[in-house]
C-alpha cells in the first residue's frame, strides 16, 4: 500500500512538473501551422511599422490582408471539419 501511494505521488509531481512546461511556453504546445505563419507574419509586419519602415496606412492595409487569409483558412478548415 505504501508503495502504490509512493508510486502514485511520484507520478503526480512528474506530471506537474511535465505540464508546468506547457503553462510557461503554451506556444510550444501549439503546433498549428497555419497559425504559426499567421503570426509569424503579423509579428514581422508589426515590427517593420514601429522600425517606421512603413507608413501606418500601409500597416493596416497589409494587416487585414494578413487577417483575411488567415480567416479563409481557419473557414476552409472547419468547412473540411464539418464536412466529414
Amino acid at each position: 500500500m505504501k508503495k502504490s501511494l509512493l508510486l502514485l505521488c511520484v507520478l503526480v509531481l512528474c506530471g506537474c512538473t511535465y505540464g508546468q512546461d506547457y503553462m510557461d511556453h503554451p506556444s510550444s504546445f501549439i503546433r498549428d501551422p497555419h497559425f504559426t505563419e499567421y503570426k509569424n507574419d503579423r509579428d514581422a509586419l508589426e515590427s517593420s511599422y514601429l522600425s517606421k519602415e512603413i507608413t501606418y496606412a500601409e500597416y493596416l492595409e497589409q494587416k487585414n490582408k494578413i487577417d483575411d487569409k488567415y480567416s479563409k483558412e481557419v473557414q476552409e478548415r472547419t468547412d473540411i471539419i464539418s464536412s466529414e
